[in-house]
Order: structure tokens, then C-alpha cells, then sequence
């Protein structure tokens, strides 16, 4: 059974798979959730297709391979920490980013919205996914 702080990181990708998932098969859930549309214009109908690959295929590849790899007894969590940290990182970097847009650009976002829910939300998926290295000794 994985440590504590394994378990806390293997089920934040789980959900972060589980959003990619969603975002992949309902790509009008995945609008709502982001608040973004598909181009107005009739001449460029579509725009389902970013919703399906970025929210959907990235999100939803990128947290599985990392979770089979915490999944692995054989590795040793030094070579995990390569497949956590770049997929932590760019949770944390969500976060920053949308600080900053709440902060700065208050004239272009309609509304606050959900942005000051995403901020924690992201940083928490980040530090949830980096957990396991909280736990190592030096």
C-alpha cells in the first residue's frame, strides 16, 4: 500500500485524468467549466476539436501516465519525481497565472466568477501532486 502522501498525490491525478476525460467526451461541459466558446464566426464553425485535445486528451493523458507511474512499486519516488514535478509545476503555474488575471485584468474578465474558486483549486492540484516529495528525508 503507498504512503500516505502517495495516496493524497495519486488521487489528485486521478481527478486531474478524470477532468481530461470529461473535457474529452463533453467538450460543451468543458466550455462551461472555462467559460470559453467556439468561434462565433459562420465562416470557422467548430472549436470543439481544442476543447477535446487540450482540456480533454492533454489533461486527461498527461495525469494518467504520471498515475501509472506512481503506480509502479518497482521505481524508487527519486525517478517519480520527474514525472510529478513538471505536472505540479504547471498546476502551480495555473494558479500564478490566474492570480495575476484576477489581479490585472479586471476590465477584460466579465467577472470575477469562478476565478478566485480555480486559484486555490489549482495550487492545491499542485501541491496535492508534489505531496510525495514533502515526505522525503534528506
Amino acid at each position: 500500500m503507498p504512503p500516505f502522501l502517495d495516496i493524497i498525490a495519486i488521487l489528485a491525478l486521478g481527478f486531474c485524468a478524470a477532468l481530461g476525460l470529461g473535457s474529452m467526451l463533453v467538450p460543451s461541459w468543458a466550455a462551461g467549466v472555462v467559460r470559453l466558446v467556439e468561434d462565433p464566426d459562420p465562416d470557422k464553425p467548430g472549436g470543439f476539436s481544442e476543447f477535446r485535445a487540450t482540456y480533454g486528451g492533454l489533461l486527461l493523458l498527461i495525469h494518467l501516465s504520471v498515475l501509472i507511474i506512481m503506480l509502479q512499486d518497482q521505481l524508487d519516488l527519486t525517478y517519480k519525481i520527474f514525472a510529478l514535478f513538471p505536472v505540479a509545476m504547471g498546476w502551480i503555474g495555473a494558479g500564478l497565472g490566474r492570480t495575476i488575471s484576477l489581479i490585472m485584468d479586471k476590465e477584460k474578465n466579465r467577472s470575477n466568477g469562478l476565478i478566485p474558486v480555480w486559484i486555490p483549486m489549482e495550487f492545491a492540484l499542485g501541491f496535492a501532486i508534489l505531496a510525495p516529495v514533502f515526505g522525503l528525508q534528506s
